[in-house]
């Protein structure tokens, strides 16, 4: 009877471990998406640095006012209000920035609209499996950045009057 016990418990150990070697494995965890790198944001990729004009800044060309706007390489313009201002870039340099040259109806104010194309908003694709929601693909630099597009800041021109 010894020998029965005993080669029952002997076999009944090796079943014992592969049962319990196999049956408490917790099921895989799906295989996270990957998507590519999101873009490093840097200082060069921030709203621009242009602050309202103050109308006594202003100088005057035959009784029309204009003012002038410094701004970064990379930064593109645009006036909200074109039948009141007119601005463009004048070709010059002051300390180190370009020069925006602003001329409209006097004592008018007039906003502007000044955007970093460094942070690359216009180069993104939409859509792709490559980056998460909210996001785009840029090819040129393989990473994701905000679908938003570039920072930017919208100024007050503050055109002044011109003296009679």
């Amino acid at each position: 009877m010894k020998r029965k016990i005993f080669l029952l418990f002997i076999i009944s150990i090796p079943a014992l471990l592969a049962l319990t070697a196999c049956g408490g494995a917790a099921p895989a965890a799906p295989a996270a998406q990957a998507y590519a790198p999101a873009y490093q944001v840097s200082s060069s990729c921030s709203a621009p640095d242009v602050q309202d004009t103050i109308a006594s800044d202003r100088y005057c060309v035959d009784k029309v006012p204009y003012q002038n706007i410094l701004i970064d390489d990379g930064v593109t313009f645009e006036v909200l209000e074109p039948e009141n201002l007119t601005c463009v870039d004048n070709g010059s340099m002051a300390k180190g920035k370009h020069v925006i040259e602003c001329h409209g109806k006097p004592a008018w104010k007039t906003q502007v609209k000044f955007t970093n194309t460094a942070c690359g908003g216009s180069n993104l694709q939409a859509g792709t499996d490559k980056c998460q929601e909210g996001m785009g693909y840029d090819a040129a630099n393989n990473c994701c950045a905000p679908l938003s597009g570039g920072a930017s800041t919208v100024i007050t021109v503050n055109m002044g009057a011109c003296a009679d």
